[in-house]
């Protein structure tokens, strides 16, 4: 059984403040660098717990459709079908474990047979820095990148079977996986895998043997350059019964600066004896070049060439074509055309649908009550309710967006990064921790403690202040990143671009209102 592509989860989007699926995604299902880093980190960094579990009390599922057509049609499929129905469910169990569930009912265009992925995952390791992953999961090879493609076919290059070897770097399957969060963006992992199938037969190895992997990535949602190298190592049973031992070696290069993104991957395997009653052993080599381009905020170009070998006489090269546009940020229609030398083209369209999806919508009960006004002058009033606006939704009561240096990237409203109550604590890329705002803020250490520095986290910047803050000091830390003594903040902290009213609404809310202790 193939695995589905996976997709967004609007859970995710509502657990944290509504925001735009263009947080982790650059089109629905391509992540992001940020969503690539929190899915490489089992949740436990970039997103908020405490909102999320607010939230998933409420509903803590969602649901995705997609229906598909084909020129030429698919074999046994009507002229328009539906590829994928599943129930997605994904958050946090307590503070430390989190868990992501999806559970198809259609896969292919026909009844699915089991559970996609079900895993759940402690990221208390290492003082939050080590987390370990049990169940059905996405095999840890570039699954950020290859489980996430925009292209409707997919990557050829992670489906390849080698002989009777049904083990691809696409697969998901059960097993353990520990990932360790470094420095500098790295990220190491390594895994022990078994079979495929149905949860009744997670330990089973008869279709995919087992098989260990290991890699090392960079991957920094504020650098432009990610990659890196993993291997897969593992044995199973041909259809001949005797013992196929396999490795895959693979690399991975990616280069993303505003509106393109450039992606390379290469594979090289060796298998003893892929093939039944044959004793010839195999070398496999297989490489991706894809380029995609977002000439629109709305519209997504995917280029890609492939060209794969599996060392026994099959040869393929693929030439893929996508467009993807976003008729909203959970509604994605996209088109593929897919070129094979000799073969007919094939042309596929799709139309995505994930939901509900509660925009700009804080999870119930998790927002500050509402100023009190009384006494105030006009003008006063009005700011703090544009600052309240702006630090809940990212948006004024115009419904004019704040955003950062790239118009093009989403991200969290103030009140998601640094709790509805200002407390901060919550845990963000790189190592960052997010600060305690209000007129004493200051940063928080890399276990959400109140310190002096965030020297454990690594990041210099808003060290426990020896005068309050003003709203003079809000505004260039807002905007600037330089914190009251002058220091350079984290990176991680967007530099807000907005107009001068709604940067001194913001600050004055934040100086004003913001009591994270009462």
């Amino acid at each position: 059984m193939l695995p589905l592509r996976a997709s967004a989860v609007p859970v995710f989007a509502n657990g944290q403040g509504g925001a735009n699926c263009a947080l982790c995604h650059t089109v629905v299902p391509q992540l992001s660098g940020y969503g690539r880093y929190v899915l490489m980190t089992n949740f436990s960094r970039g997103l908020n717990r405490h909102l999320q579990m607010m939230q998933n009390r409420s509903l803590p599922i969602a649901l995705e459709a997609t229906a598909n057509a084909s020129n030429p049609a698919a074999t046994g499929l009507p002229a328009l079908s539906s590829s994928l129905v599943q129930w997605l469910s994904a958050g946090f169990l307590g503070k430390e474990v989190s868990y992501f569930a999806s559970v198809p009912m259609v896969s292919g265009g026909f009844p699915a047979a089991s559970v996609d992925q079900l895993w759940v995952a402690d990221n208390a390791f290492d003082r939050g820095n080590g987390s370990l992953q049990i169940g059905r999961f996405a095999t840890p090879v570039f699954a950020p990148w290859i489980s996430q493609s925009l292209s409707l076919s997919g990557y050829g290059i992670a489906s390849m079977q080698v002989g009777s070897n049904a083990a691809t770097l696409a697969d998901n399957r059960w097993g353990a996986s520990y990932t360790q969060v470094g420095a500098n963006g790295l990220i190491g992992n390594v895994a022990y895998l078994a079979g495929n199938g149905p949860i009744e037969n997670a330990l089973a190895t008869v279709d995919e043997g087992s098989a260990w992997s290991a890699s090392l990535q960079f991957l920094s949602p504020e650098k432009h350059w990610s990659g890196g190298l993993a291997t897969l190592v593992g044995s199973n049973l041909n259809s001949g019964g005797a013992i196929d031992r396999y490795t895959r070696e693979a690399a991975l290069a990616s280069y993303d600066i505003g509106r393109f993104d450039l992606l390379a991957i290469g594979t090289i395997g060796h298998d003893t004896l892929p093939l039944p009653l044959s004793a010839a052993s195999s070398t496999s080599k297989a490489y991706s070049l894809e380029t995609i381009y977002a000439p629109l905020s709305w519209l997504h170009l995917d280029t890609r060439y492939e060209r794969i070998n599996d060392g026994l006489g099959n040869d393929t090269t693929n030439y893929i074509v996508d467009a993807a546009l976003d008729l909203r940020p959970n509604i994605v229609l996209t088109v593929e055309d897919l070129a094979r030398p000799g073969a007919t083209p094939i042309t596929q369209y799709q139309l995505l649908w994930a939901g509900p999806w509660f925009r700009n919508r804080m999870p119930p009960g998790t927002m500050q009550p509402t100023p009190d006004l009384h006494g105030l002058s006009a003008a006063h009033a009005r700011a703090l309710e544009n600052g309240r606006s702006i630090f809940y939704t990212g948006k004024d009561l115009a419904g004019v967006r704040i955003h950062g240096p790239d118009p093009l990237r989403a991200y969290q409203s103030c009140a998601v990064c640094h709790q509805p109550t200002g407390v901060g604590g919550v845990r963000l890329p790189d190592g960052a921790i997010s600060a305690e705002l209000g007129p004493h803020a200051h940063m928080r250490d890399n276990m959400g403690v109140s310190s002096a520095t965030n020297a454990m986290a690594g990041m210099p910047g808003m060290s426990a202040p020896a005068k309050p803050w003003s709203i003079a000091d809000f505004e260039r830390a807002i905007a600037h990143g330089v914190d009251n003594t002058g220091m350079a903040l984290s990176p991680v902290m967007p530099r807000w671009q907005m107009s001068k009213r709604d940067l001194h609404d913001i600050a004055l809310y934040v100086l004003t209102q913001l009591h994270p202790h009462g």
